[in-house]
């Protein structure tokens, strides 16, 4: 028989979840410890796409509490056991080379294949750098983008939509800009004037592009989008490397979660600050 610590069990409870209840020898409660604070992040952000949109990121707010609040009861819960724990014959499962499998299994099997399906399915985040999409993203925007879009039943690509994709010419570069035009769109700019189809559109951006004459003429290929910066005069968009492929698309820019800018500091203001 070999006595359970409480720091023992206190440090298995923060190494993984739920490891301190299986040193405790309750591998049932260890083991559902470990897919709920394991999963509820990943929940929380499908969750976060089914309610309305100004609520995304305080629902994923809500699910990382629950997350980090469930982690912090279950270590101090294995550590309270542990100090009314009798004096029993140990398990065939309480030992070492047990707790070394369970956390690599839970790492391997639970904790990463949760996180990545719901960054790579659902919902990820990005930092915005630079000031190409000013007044719509500052520099420094920390975003949440959906990655529902081209799924069944998912998010709609339209005209207007702040998408972030992959660059055509290098697909280790990530941009954020705005869809201007769809498979099958005409697209004319002339300086700081831009027509779709005909149409002019009315911007918000505040830099003046160079003039351009006579108008730049694009047609949107089927299978692609036509995207622009904000701010003309100095963005890297579709004039300068193209359409865009549909499949370039990683997702469509919703909120600000968080923003921090070199001279102001935490920008409070544009936390829930939604886009598009």
């Amino acid at each position: 028989m070999t006595p359970r610590r409480p720091l023992l069990a206190l440090a298995a409870a923060l190494v993984m979840p739920g490891l301190g209840h299986v040193y405790l020898g309750d591998f049932v409660s260890g083991a559902s410890l470990l897919l709920a604070i394991g999963l509820a992040v990943p929940v929380f952000a499908r969750l976060a796409l089914w309610a309305p949109a100004s609520w995304l990121c305080y629902v994923m707010l809500l699910g990382v509490v629950i997350a980090i609040a469930a982690y912090a009861w279950s270590a101090r819960h294995a550590c309270r056991r542990a100090k009314q724990a009798p004096n029993v014959a140990l398990r065939s499962f309480q030992r070492p080379t047990v707790y070394a499998l369970y956390v690599a299994v839970g790492y391997a099997f639970v904790l990463e294949p949760a996180s990545a399906h719901a960054r790579d399915h659902w919902l990820e985040t990005f930092v915005v750098p630079s000031a190409s999409m000013m007044p719509a993203i500052l520099p420094g925007d920390r975003i949440f983008a959906d990655k529902t879009v081209g799924q069944s039943g998912g998010a709609k690509l339209e005209r207007g939509a702040v998408v972030v994709f992959a660059s055509p010419n290098d697909p280790r570069l990530t941009f954020v800009k705005r869809v201007i035009g769809l498979p099958g769109d005409r697209i004319q700019i002339a300086g700081s004037t831009v027509r779709v189809n005909g149409a002019e559109l009315t911007r918000a951006d505040s830099g003046e592009a160079k003039s351009v004459d006579p108008a730049t003429t694009y047609l949107v290929p089927s299978g692609c989008v036509f995207v622009l910066g904000e701010q003309l005069a100095h963005a890297i968009d579709s004039r300068t490397f193209g359409p865009v492929p549909l499949a370039n698309v990683k997702g469509i820019a919703r909120q600000v979660w968080f923003s921090h800018g070199p001279n102001e500091g935490v920008r409070w203001s544009r936390i829930g600050h939604l886009l598009g």
